[in-house]
């Protein structure tokens, strides 16, 4: 399993959506990333950012650039989290966070779209 369960998700105009998530443990990448305490790869959480904002805003551009990531705390298996995407389509900016239990910041970033 490549995907995390999608509970619930909601799109505000054509730049926005948020995206409720179950990681379960079966997941592919937490297997061996690490045996005694897995946590998604952050490769994984920009891929998902990826295919999440193509699949609810719409085709967008090709990743030019990751400019800004931060990653505050761990995601592990079986955490419920929150996918805020907002898609600032003026500055080709593709804007995320991941939140646990709705407020706390897991990881966020900036990713630069081509024009």
């Amino acid at each position: 399993m490549m995907f995390p369960i999608v509970i619930t998700h909601t799109i505000t105009g054509n730049h926005c959506a948020n995206i409720s998530l179950v990681l379960p443990a079966e997941l592919h990448w937490f297997s061996g990333h690490f045996p005694d305490c897995p946590i998604l790869p952050g490769v994984a959480q920009i891929n998902w950012v990826m295919h999440y904002a193509n699949q609810l805003l719409g085709e967008l551009p090709a990743v030019k650039s990751i400019d800004v990531v931060k990653f505050q705390r761990p995601l592990m298996p079986e955490d419920q989290v929150i996918l805020v995407l907002n898609w600032a389509r003026t500055e080709h900016k593709l804007i995320f966070k991941y939140l646990i239990h709705g407020e706390i910041t897991a990881s966020s970033g900036k990713i630069s779209l081509c024009q």
